[in-house]
């Protein structure tokens, strides 16, 4: 029951102390957003800002925009990292070493256990690393190693099992022992400095405060070192429960202690308690196990759960109402310690006696204005209009709707309202305000008006600008116009300055001076007016020389020159994304000359003029990938004048602008040069994607837009390279190809000229030839038919000469055979006679001589080509040759031959031998063939 309590205690006393407060602006990144593991051990930052991180994943790294995880060596835990000549360093289990960057943006990381051969004990794990001059102080909790890169060597200096931490305060090296105490290093030998007993813990952190060297301990307690005299501060100012494990003294003197459980807590210089922060109001997580100051004099903590970002440095502090209890902050009023705060929920207070606001009583509900007129507050209120005085609201009137309450010029007791139903006017009786009367002729609702003698102005965004004239005892609108130059539309606004009456629209700005009777269009303030910013017109006049307008990425005051009476303008880039009001009643209070009260959404705003800087905004290109056609992914060098092969498909730029503070919106904006020619549209994404690029060269710029303010440009120029067969190479094959191509082609026409000539002269010839052979034809034919009209002359005289022959040897034949019969009856010398002489005629080769020689003429080539095929034939052979071809009979041939027939048949088997004639040979079908 005694922890409950004191826990319910607790718990209050932290809420109403975080609602008292306007707190710095937290970022918190969760495991899931950086892909890692939850704990964060340590935390450095490089020279370009990026920042790092001890994760229990390996090296965590953060540009702003996107977050990458480096294992590490050995795959265990990292413990510590650190910033050391232009290198981060890191140690984990049983390895220290160095991250190296690459030319295509990532890191690589070098062992200096494992490269130099460094004899680390069993388990040894190096917790913190601590740049030291010329070396770097590697530290785990058993040992104290000094690394120097230039001789690239490492010693042992310190070896102690009871070793917790090591401090680098100026040019003194510092360390503690757990229960033991504070010990420097000094030539080479440890000196104690304070003993430290249970109580007091062990030291956390140490630094120079105002040239006092400061120290806390985990167990709250604060000591100052003045030239080694070592004196307490501050003890348990925490709580004497409370145990500290992290702790860091910023550029301000500030002490900021991480704690086991109870969050953040900021000590001042002499150990009081400034602020604390914890899972109530704002931060992921309560164990902070590592903390950084960052370049820009921000804290960054590295929790058992996440990674915070505090942002004490900002421009802006914030209340945020985490629990909804005040709602939307319509306006707000502060004096005397008094802060009021109008909401669509009622009218609350805080004052410098109490801690949290509380609503004032009666004031439930919409609260529309809030406004001092001679030392009275007025509340506009959709109930009617409140006095307020301190925490007692009063109401005077009980119309419903109360915009606005302005003073009447001249009119001293008199005041004018504006209702949801009009215009009224309230009357100062005694020390109190009543209705007086309500004003007639006009029933218009009156946010926004102006009042100039006895002539109001009514702004109406849907109806338009009303000039509304009253009569001389404000009771009844005499004359109502609507003022036509100035157009109507949603988000405008009117104001008095001084006694010049400015209108705003989307149109521009309209200016009615004292002198005349219309608006008139003032180009020097028109000018304010974009189409891309523009948002409600709203405009809140500070005094009769300036006023301040909202905008979409900034407010811009406007100030009247007091000689030239012109306007000046000074702009301070907060986009609305950041105020979060409720756009068309934004509400802005002067505290002090620099510092204004916004209301938001979620509470308000306070912010500072004089700090209002421009944070450096520099755009550096992170990695490039390349995707193939392929589905190769590849992460190339990042430099200027890189080439891509033709089938690179989709191109993948990362970029970022190292800015961290939770209240700066960053965008940016890019454009492909030879392929875009205005800057793109301002867009939160940090990453650019072209898909299918032509080949070509290309030129690509990237800038920062910070809360709507352009900044640095970065640029890479690179080339699509063409396909091969588009190539300045492929192009002079080409061109050699086309050339010879056409001395091929003139070779060809010339050869086909040529051709076709010949072929030309050779038809020509053909027909010549054709024309000839055709009189030759004729001619042969005329000659074949003499010839053959010549042959079967021949051959009737060869068979008329061949019959005769035949028929003389007949005859002749008879006639021996006659004789050989006279002879039989022995006349035998006359009958001899006659034989002979008959015998002869038979045998008488001029027969056959006359047979060759008609036969030679009638048939050469046949005598010829036999002669040739078989040369060894007789006369005799060529003879029987003859007659068989003939196709005479062997009887026919017998007489020819004077033999026999059985002769004849002999010597026909003689001839086949001869030429090898086979039995299946017909003899004549050769002889004709031949």
């Amino acid at each position: 029951m005694k922890y409950c309590t004191f826990f319910l205690f607790y718990f209050m006393i932290c809420l109403s102390h975080g609602m008292a407060q306007e707190l710095p602006p937290i970022s918190n990144f969760s495991p899931a957003q950086y892909q890692a593991q939850n704990q964060n051990w340590m935390i450095a930052q490089s020279d370009d800002r990026r920042m790092y991180f001890a994760n229990g994943a390996g090296l965590l790294e953060y540009n702003g925009e996107q977050w990458t995880v480096y294992p590490t060596y050995n795959e265990s835990i990292m413990r510590s990292v650190a910033w050391y000549e232009d290198r981060l360093y890191s140690g984990a289990y049983m390895d220290f070493g160095f991250w190296e960057s690459q030319p295509d943006g990532s890191l690589k990381y070098t062992s200096l256990v494992e490269t130099l051969e460094v004899d680390i004990l069993e388990d040894e794990q190096f917790w913190n690393l601590i740049p030291n001059g010329s070396t770097l102080l590697v530290q785990s909790l058993d040992r104290l190693y000094s690394y120097d890169p230039d001789s690239k060597t490492v010693e042992v200096i310190l070896q102690n099992p009871a070793l917790t931490k090591v401090f680098k305060v100026g040019n003194r090296v510092f360390y503690n022992i757990a229960n033991d105490g504070l010990y420097e290093i000094v030539d080479g030998a440890s000196i104690l400095v304070h003993g430290l007993s249970q109580d007091d813990g062990n030291v956390i952190t140490m630094a120079v405060q105002d040239d006092i060297i400061v120290f806390i301990t985990s167990a709250n307690s604060l000591f100052h070192i003045e030239e080694r005299e070592v004196t307490l501060i501050s003890k348990n100012q925490v709580d004497k429960d409370i145990v500290i494990y992290s702790a860091t003294i910023l550029s301000d003197g500030r002490i900021a202690a991480g704690t086991i459980d109870s969050g953040l807590f900021f000590i001042e210089k002499d150990g009081s308690i400034e602020m604390q922060l914890n899972q109530r109001n704002g931060l992921s997580n309560n164990t902070i196990l590592s903390m950084y100051e960052d370049l820009d004099g921000n804290l960054w903590l590295g929790l058992d759960n996440g990674i915070d970002y505090v942002n004490i440095n900002a421009r802006f502090t914030t209340f945020i109402d985490r629990v909804g209890e005040l709602g939307t902050v319509y306006d707000a009023f502060v004096k005397d310690d008094q802060t009021y705060l109008g909401t669509n929920q009622g009218l609350y207070l805080r004052d410098a006696r109490d801690n949290a606001f509380k609503l004032i009583e009666g004031t439930q509900g919409q609260v529309w204005n809030l406004v001092e007129i001679d030392g009275t507050l007025f509340c506009g209120h959709n109930k009617g209009t409140f006095n307020i005085s301190k925490d007692q609201a009063t109401q005077i009137a009980s119309i419903n709707g109360s915009w606005d309450i302005q003073k009447i010029p001249g009119q001293d007791n008199l005041l004018l309202q504006g209702n949801y139903d009009g215009l009224y006017v309230l009357e100062r009786i005694g020390s109190s305000w009543k209705v007086r009367n309500k004003i007639t002729g006009f029933d218009v609702s009156s946010k926004d008006f102006a009042v100039r003698d006895n002539v109001v102005y009514v702004s109406h965004e849907y109806k338009g600008l009303f000039e509304i004239t009253l009569d001389a005892d404000f009771n009844k609108a005499t004359n109502v116009e609507l003022k036509d130059e100035v157009g109507k539309g949603t988000y405008s606004d009117l104001i008095k300055l001084k006694n010049r009456l400015i209108y705003a629209n989307k149109n521009g700005f309209y200016v009615k001076e004292p002198d005349t009777d219309t608006f008139e269009k003032d180009e020097q303030l028109s000018a304010l007016v974009d189409e891309d910013e523009y948002t409600s017109g709203r405009m809140i006049s500070m005094d009769d020389q300036s006023f301040w307008f909202f905008m979409k990425n900034q407010l811009v005051q406007v100030t009247v020159e007091p000689i030239k009476n012109t306007f000046e303008f000074e702009r301070y880039a907060i986009p609305q994304e950041i105020r979060a009001e409720k756009t068309g009643y934004e509400s802005l209070f002067k505290l002090t000359d620099y510092q204004y009260l916004m209301g938001s959404s979620q509470g308000y705003i306070i912010f500072d003029t004089a700090r209002l800087e421009d944070k450096q905004s520099l755009v550096y290109i992170d990695k490039i990938l390349v995707t193939y056609n392929d589905n190769r992914l590849e992460r190339i060098d990042i430099q200027n004048g890189f080439e891509l092969p033709h089938d690179a498909s989709k191109l993948e730029v990362n970029y970022h602008t190292p800015l961290y503070d939770a209240l700066t919106d960053v965008k940016y904006q890019y454009r492909l040069k030879d392929d875009m020619d205005q800057w793109s549209v301002s867009a939160a994404a940090s990453t650019l994607i072209f898909e299918n690029l032509e080949d070509d060269n290309y030129q690509l710029e990237v800038r920062s837009v910070v809360n709507g303010v352009v900044g640095s440009t970065a640029r890479i120029e690179f080339e699509i390279l063409p396909p091969i067969y588009r190539t300045m190479a492929a192009y002079i094959i080409y061109i050699l190809l086309a050339i010879l191509l056409i001395v091929l082609i003139n070779v060809f026409y010339k050869w086909y000229y040529n051709k076709k000539q010949e072929a030309e002269l050779t038809k020509k010839q053909r027909e010549l030839d054709l024309e000839r052979l055709k009189n030759q034809k004729e001619l042969a034919e005329v000659n074949n038919k003499q010839l053959t009209t010549d042959i079967e002359s021949r051959n009737r005289e060869l068979a008329m000469t061949t019959m005769a022959m035949i028929k003389k040897n007949e005859t002749l034949s008879e006639i021996k055979k006659a004789l050989e019969k006279v002879q039989a009856n022995n006349d035998s010398k006359n009958l001899k006679a006659v034989k002979d002489l008959v015998h002869k005629n038979m045998t008488e080769r001029q027969d056959w001589k006359t047979f060759e020689q008609a036969f030679t003429m009638t048939d050469k080539a046949f005598i010829k080509n036999i002669k040739a095929r078989h040369p060894s034939l007789t006369s005799g052979d060529l003879r029987l040759s003859i007659y068989i071809r003939l196709n005479l009979s062997s009887k026919e041939i017998a007489p020819l031959l004077n033999i026999s027939p059985r002769s004849v048949e002999i010597k026909r088997y003689r001839l086949r031998k001869k030429m090898e004639l086979d039995k299946e040979t017909d003899l004549f079908e050769y002889l004709v063939a031949i």
